[in-house]
Formats: C-alpha cells, structure tokens, sequence
C-alpha cells in the first residue's frame, strides 16, 4: 500500500515538473519558420518548434488557414501570431495544459465581468479574417444581442444600424437602403441579401426583387454582416449599395448540444405576440459528421386595426414559421461538404398602414387605424438550398457552391377608394375592389471560387459565377357588389421574366510592407434577359401584349490601401464602382419611338476613407470612415400614354460620414453609440422621378444616432445585466417636391427608447425587454394615395416582452 502511494506521489510530482517545464518553455523566446497554410499543418510545425503539448478538437481548426511565421518569439507570442484571423482561443485548463478552443456560438448568458472588447471574425471579403482588418465598413450584428432587444424581422435588425434602411412599400419586407441609395424600389434591388454565400431574391429589375429581400427570422444564426459600399466585385449585380449576410451555425462534428427559446411579448393597443424555437446539434461520427436541425415559430400579435366594410382588430397580425436542417461531413482533413435546406413562410392579415393627413398631419381614421373597403392578407414562402464543396490544394482552397431558391408570394390589396367611384359612375354598384398579385422567383445559381493560403505576400481570390432566374407575376383587379364577387373583367396581367448572369471575378492583395497592404479587384458580367408583359380586360382599354430582350456587359472595379498604424489599428481607402442589371422594356406596337428597347445599367463610383483601432488596452473600439458617392443613370420610370417603362436620366451625389464607438469603463459596463451624417442630393434633373437637381433623395435621413449602455451584475448571487438604447432619425423627404409620381411630404424626426434585463440561472436564462419605452408616434414610411391623403408605416406602439431560454 505504501509503495503504491509512494509511486503515485512519484508520479504526480512528475506531471507537475513537465508542466512547469512547459510553462518555462512557453515563455521562452526562440526561433519559428512556420509556413503559411493548413492551420493544421502549421500547428504541428509549431508544437515542434516550440517544445510544448497543444489541446484542440480536429473538428475547431478543419478548413482553417494561417499566414504562418517567421522570426524570434517567445511561443506565446507565436502561438497568437498563428491564430490571427481565426475564432480561435489559448487558455491553460487547471492542470496548467495549452488549450485551444473556439467559443459556442450559442451563448445566451449574460457575463459578469468583461474587461475587453472580443475580436470579431466576418466573411465579408470571401475569406475568413478579423472585422477590423477589413478594409471596409462592416457591421456585426449578433444573435444573442438581437434577441435581447426583442428583435424579429429584418426591420428590427437594421432599425439600430445608423445609415441603413428598410423603406415599406406595402406588401412583403420592403427595399433596402444602406448609405441613401434609394429612389422608392424603381429597378433593381440596389442590396444583395446573402444566407452564408448564397444569393438570395433576384437581381433583375422584374419579379419584384427590389421589394422582396429575404426576411429572415433569427433561426439557428450566428450573426449578421452588413457591408456597406458597393460590393459588386465579389457580390455582383445588385450589391452596388451594400450587402446584407445572414451567418449560421455550421453543425458541431464534436459534441451533442442544444438550445430551447420561448418568448410572449405585448404591445399597447394591440396583441399579444409569441416566439418559440429549438436548435438540436447531433454529432454522427467524431469529428467527421455531424447534423443541426433548427425550427422556430413567430406570432406577431398586430397592432393596426380596420375600420369600414373590412373592418378587424389588429389587421397586421400574422405568423412566421422556419426550419433549417444542415449536415456537414468532412471526411479528411481538406475536404468538407456542408448541406443546408431552410424553409420560411411569413403570413400576414394585412399591412402596417395607418390612415393619415398631410395637410394636418392628423390620422383621419383615428390613431392606428386604416380604412379598408377589403382584406389584405399576403404571404411569402421561401425554399432555399444550398451545397458548399470545399477542398484544401494546399496552395488554394476551393469552393462550389450550387443553390437553389424558390419564392412564392401571394399578396391582395385594398382598391375601393380609387375603383369603386369610377364603377359606380359606371352604374355599376360595386361596394368593395382590390388588387392581387401572384409572384414567383427561381433561382440556380453555381459558383467556383479559388482562394489562395493565407500569405504575408501575395494573396488572390478568383472565381466563376453561373445564375439563371425565371419569375412572373400575375395579378388582376377585382370587385364585389352586394350579391357577391362583380362578373366584369376589369384586368388581368401576366408579367413573366427571365434573367442569366455569367460571371468572372477576382482580386489580389499584395503586402507590400508589414504595414501596407493593396488590393485590386475586377469583376466582368453578362446578363441577358428577356420580359412579356400581358394585359386584358376593361381597365386596360382591352387585350394587347408586348415583350423585349436584352444583353449586357457589365464590369465592376475595387482598389484598396490599407496601412496598419500598429497591432490594434489601421487606416483604409477603398474606390469600388457597382451596378444594378438593366433590362428590356415590352415595346407595343403603337409606343412612342421615345421609348428605348432597353435601359441600361445604372452606375457609381465609391470613394471612401476610414480608421479603424482597438485602444486604452482594447477597451476601446473605434470605427470612422467618410465617403463620396457618384450615382449615374439612375433607373426611373418614363410614361407613354397609359403605359409605363423604364428609362435611365439623371446624376446624384451622396457625402456621408460614420462613426461607430464601443467603450469599456469598466469591468461591468459597456457603452456602443454609433452615428452616420448624409447628403444625398440629385446633380440633375431626373425627369422620369420628377425630380430637380438639388433635390434630397427620399427616405433618406440627414443624421441617424444610436446610443446603448449595460451593466453587468450579480443578483441573488446570479449573473446579471440591464441596458438602456436609444435611437434618433432626422426628419427626411417621402419624394421629390412638386412630383406627380414620387410626391413629397416632410417625414418628422423622431426619438425611440427601449430597456433590456436579464439573469442567468444556470441551467436556463430568463430576459425582459421594452421596446418603444415612451410609446413614439415615428413614421417611418409614407405612401400616397391622393395629393392630401396618405398611408403612414408607423413604428410599433410600446412592446413588453420576456424570454426564457435554456441550452443543453
């Protein structure tokens, strides 16, 4: 018995003695050469070199790359330089062992004590690196973050993004704007909406694909990416303002895990809304396979209620419903094959407008209420699949990417106040009349992009992208009568479309110094579409159709500077030029020789500026950037007759700054406050928008402010937090003052509060959130129905919410 003691006090005392001798060894500066490449590859070289033991999952560094290393360090010095760019993490486990690990992603509880800011790894130049070297304004909006505020579509996402908007135009999310490049969703979307490195929607300026950005609720993400500036060297048509990216998590080859989420919200004047959603992480072969299924379920409670023959309390209810399923297998250590299937339907009872006046200002039907002479319900399901092949070559990583998307969209509006008057002076007696509209967009698109190792010289990226789309839109105008549905056909159109894009791009970066770094970048495309436009029935004067193609050539430029002031700072200039597809106009036969066959693609040139530093001991972040946009041949609508087309006239200039600042007072607090200042201007007269040079370009404030605070605490001996936000919109222009077809009407500032709370209980975490704290009456949107009369998108009345949720 004693000798069996005596040999474990032996042994014992020997594992402390290497691990103090590693410990040494760790401290202790040596000479590296560690190439650049596999992660993998690189680790084992260092252990090597180092003379120290490393702890890591295969599964936390496969399809991670390092720049590698080369000189005299200490190993820790070494060890960071080789996970720079990387989620990657060092800390040493009780018994005094290097251990390597990569955060969960999901990690809903609060933090007691913070005392520096997290570095943030994003995707945003197609390759994986830290946010700030970057050479470009990027936002990361983070999950957990996102559903402390209570946020569940995408207008909640953006609504603290100062600079970017989400313009309503009636059914559907409504058009994206980043940095002012809005002219009321004529043409093509002006933002590509990305799921990982997938293109979702349309980029052609038919099947509303300008109106339609995926909307999508906050299942299984990781976070979202907001690139501001045109993007279309690596994004391509339709990116030419910015992109949104929705980031999920990839499936965990390593371990069982899980996450459960159930949440009940109020709104004042309005229901009661739900969320409930699960996550379930189920690992079929270690570190080899592995599958994450997620499902969620949103009830939006509605807060808008209809007056007149249609009349329903909070008409803006409806439901989101999603699930995703993705598999990831990576058989060896430079292949992985991920495949994900994400299935969404939003459903609604009708829209977010309210009835107002704008001579007085007053809302005519009363406060939060619109009259409707009929229903408005609309729907939109969404398919999205998508295959990612990636192969390590060891001097490139490659990836194919093949995806497929279907949309339909289902959409009735209410038309009685416009139809009705004109039927009864017909004698007929109509008593109710509205608009349907049945849209669908599909979309395969295969991708093949070339990605250099990690170097600290020369670094490349190229690629070829294949996308074909079909869509079509078939709607109508109907009307009842008091014994029921009106037998006259008053219209019926069929829009079918179809765009294919072909694609090549690339960039090099070279780094000229440590400290420089300089990157060009081309993109060239050809598009080719074609577009029928069939209508019939009474209001359109009887039967006629019309049609038209087009080809297209265009090409898109980026040029970088970066210069890296120290380890935690650089400055940046980026000039990067985009567009947005133009497309065939269905000519008749008697349309004016005015009208062109096709209008172009409309162009800019970016020119921004901008500084990036963690400082005082990455307690402080900072983010600054200023920008000067040229906006040529903007896409505009153009009358002949009764008929509409589109054309392209008129120049604009867009001047902006941005800051974004993250502070850590102290162990316990955090500050964020973010700021954007722009002048969006028309340089000349834009007839088809009735627009004059000098003209502020709609929905377009001039200054947009956020500011938030937390506290971290105990409570009860519990980890705890409590935040205050707020958020500040300038007072902008609805359109162009004295236009007939985007009519103008000042939208006022205004200033939104809301508060959120939470406390960990281990095993599960229960939070709280107001939103809309003093119950603002903001508009966010206008549209107009006659010169006075308008429909007014108002910002949800005040919302209580709390959320329980548990990982396991």
């Amino acid at each position: 018995m004693k000798k069996n003691m005596r040999g474990q006090t032996l042994r014992h005392l020997a594992l402390v003695c290497t691990l103090a001798v590693a410990a040494s060894a760790y401290g202790q500066a040596r000479d590296f050469n560690v190439a650049a490449g596999d992660l993998k590859s690189a680790l084992d070289a260092y252990i090597a070199q180092a003379g120290v033991q490393l702890l890591y999952k295969v599964d936390d560094i496969k399809g991670l790359s390092t720049k590698g290393l080369k000189g005299q360090l200490s190993a820790e010095d070494a060890l960071a330089r080789l996970l720079e760019g990387t989620p990657l993490k060092v800390r040493r486990d009780p018994s005094g062992a290097i251990v390597i690990y990569v955060s969960p992603p999901d990690e809903p509880k609060p933090r007691a004590d913070v005392s520096t800011l997290d570095s943030v790894v994003v995707s945003a130049a197609r390759r994986r690196e830290p946010v700030k070297e970057v050479p470009l304004k990027v936002d990361v909006l983070q999950t957990d973050a996102l559903e402390r505020k209570g946020a569940r579509e995408l207008a909640d996402y953006v609504a603290d993004l100062p600079g970017v908007a989400l313009i309503h135009g009636g059914a559907y999310a409504g058009a994206l704007s980043i940095r002012g490049l809005a002219t009321a969703s004529v043409g093509a979307a002006s933002v590509g909406v990305y799921v990982d490195d997938v293109a979702t929607g349309s980029s052609a300026p038919y099947g509303l694909g300008s109106v339609t950005p995926l909307d999508m609720g906050l299942l299984d993400l990781n976070h979202i990416e907001v690139l501001r500036g045109p993007q279309g060297t690596l994004y391509g048509a339709g990116a030419m303002g910015g992109v949104v990216k929705y980031v999920t998590n990839d499936p965990d080859t390593g371990e069982f895990s899980g996450s459960v989420r159930a949440g009940v919200s109020s709104t004042q004047g309005g229901g009661t809304g739900y969320t409930t959603s699960g996550v379930v992480n189920v690992p079929i072969k270690q570190d080899v396979a592995a599958v994450r299924v997620a499902a969620y379920t949103t009830h939006f409670g509605g807060h808008v209620d209809a007056i007149g023959p249609a009349a329903e309390k909070d008409v803006n209810r409806g439901t989101t419903t999603g699930a995703r399923v993705s598999g990831l297998l990576t058989p060896t250590k430079d292949l992985s094959v991920r495949l994900t299937a994400t299935t969404q339907e939003a459903q609604r009872d009708g829209y977010d407008y309210e009835d107002i006046n704008l001579v007085t200002g007053q809302f005519p039907s009363g406060q939060g209420a619109r009259r409707i002479g009929s229903r408005e319900p609309y729907r939109v399901r969404t398919n999205l699949v998508g295959l990612d092949i990636e192969y390590n070559l060891g001097w490139a990583r490659l990836n194919a990417i093949t995806s497929a998307q279907d949309v339909n969209l289902n959409a009735q509006q209410d038309a009685s106040s416009i139809v009705v008057p004109v039927l009864n002076g017909a004698g007929v007696p109509a008593t109710s009349s509205w608009a349907n509209s049945l849209g669908t967009q599909h979309r395969i698109s295969q991708e093949f992009r070339l990605t250099s190792r990690a170097s600290r010289d020369v670094e490349w990226l190229a690629g070829l992208y294949i996308n074909r789309e079909r869509s079509s839109i078939v709607g109508g105008i109907q009307y009842a009568t008091a014994a029921g549905v009106g037998t006259l056909k008053l219209l019926e159109t069929t829009k079918p479309a179809t765009y294919h894009d072909l694609a090549l791009y690339g960039d090099v970066t070279w780094h000229a110094t440590p400290k420089l770094a300089l990157t060009g970048g081309v993109r060239v495309g050809r598009m080719e579409q074609t577009y029928t436009n069939t209508s019939s029935g009474l209001l359109a004067g009887g039967a006629s159709a019309n049609g038209g193609s087009s080809k297209e050539t265009a090409t898109t430029w980026l040029a970088t500077a970066g210069y890296a002031l120290d380890s935690e700072s650089q400055l940046y200039v980026r000039v990067a030029s985009g567009y947005r597809p133009g497309g065939p106009n269905g000519l008749l036969a008697t349309t004016s020789s005015t009208i062109k066959p096709m209008f172009t693609s409309d162009s800019l040139w970016s020119y921004e500026a901008g500084y990036k530093a963690t400082l005082l001991d990455r307690t402080l972040s900072v983010e600054a950037a200023l920008y000067d946009i040229e906006w040529s041949d903007i896409q505009q609508p153009i009358n002949d007759g009764i008929f509409s087309f589109l054309t392209n006239g008129g120049k604009a200039r867009i001047r902006g700054g941005e800051l974004n600042l993250s502070w850590l007072p102290g162990a316990h607090w955090r500050i964020d406050g973010a700021l954007s200042l722009i002048d969006a201007k028309m340089r000349t007269d834009a007839a088809g928008l009735g627009a004059h040079a000098g003209d502020s370009i709609p929905n377009t404030p001039r200054t947009t402010a956020t500011l938030a605070a937390s506290r971290s605490f105990e409570l009860a001996g519990r980890a705890a937090y409590a935040g205050l936000n707020v958020r500040h919109l300038s007072d902008r222009h609805a359109g162009f003052p004295g236009s007939p077809i985007l009519p103008d009407a000042p939208t006022p500032a205004y200033t939104v509060y809301g508060l959120q709370a939470g406390i960990d209980f281990d095993r599960y975490q229960v939070s709280a959130y107001v939103r809309n704290l003093s119950n603002t009456q903001g508009i966010a949107a206008l549209s107009f129905s006659q010169p006075t009369a308008a429909k007014a998108v108002v910002i949800e009345p005040r919302t209580i919410g709390v959320a329980l949720s548990a990982a396991f």
